[in-house]
């Protein structure tokens, strides 16, 4: 009996050392110039938050999500560390926002309403508004700072939620401090 206790005690300790090498250490996050500054509203309540690579079997493009929840309403806030071999390469901002959208903005069921760039901060940005059929309505803002990609995403059953006082307010706070 003691030796299937201790076998057991091995695997769970085996397994945790795995899975902890499956999710990015939380520096890699921190690694930036600028430190990502939002205030979500008291309202909203953190339901998850996780680590995990993009790219897993190459444990590359590190990304940090959490979400808030109000009701049919939430916050969703990634930082995608983005590999330093796309920094190299001679894109626009433009097409590295592309790539870091690719999966949504492919999706057969979302409809743009609008998207523009700007900067915030010295920043390169994007906000993009849609909605997907079935009604859920978005709008995002996604920020690059050497290495990251912030995405910040207001997300609601509401069919137009970028204009509920909640995600105007949450939009109105981000910022992109400059280290110190």
């Amino acid at each position: 009996m003691k030796r299937v206790t201790v076998s057991a005690l091995i695997l769970a300790s085996a397994a945790q050392l795995l899975m902890a090498q499956e999710q990015p250490p939380e520096d890699v996050f921190n690694d930036s110039s600028r430190d990502l500054v939002f205030r979500v509203p008291p309202e909203f309540q953190l339901v998850t938050q996780n680590r995990r690579y993009l790219i897993p079997a190459a444990h590359e493009a590190p990304r940090f999500q959490r979400i808030w929840q109000h009701g049919s309403d939430g916050i969703i806030v990634s930082v995608v560390v983005v590999p330093e071999a796309m920094w190299q390469q001679s894109f626009t901002h433009k097409q590295r926002f592309d790539l870091g959208l690719a999966g949504m903005l492919s999706d057969p069921t979302l409809k743009l309403v609008s998207r523009r760039s700007y900067e915030l901060d010295g920043c390169p940005a994007e906000s993009i508004t849609c909605f997907y059929e079935g009604g859920t309505s978005q709008r995002m803002g996604c920020f690059l700072a050497k290495p990251n990609l912030f995405m910040l995403a207001y997300v609601s059953s509401k069919p137009s939620s970028w204009d509920d006082p909640a995600s105007k307010a949450f939009f109105q706070s981000i910022s992109l401090k400059p280290k110190t």
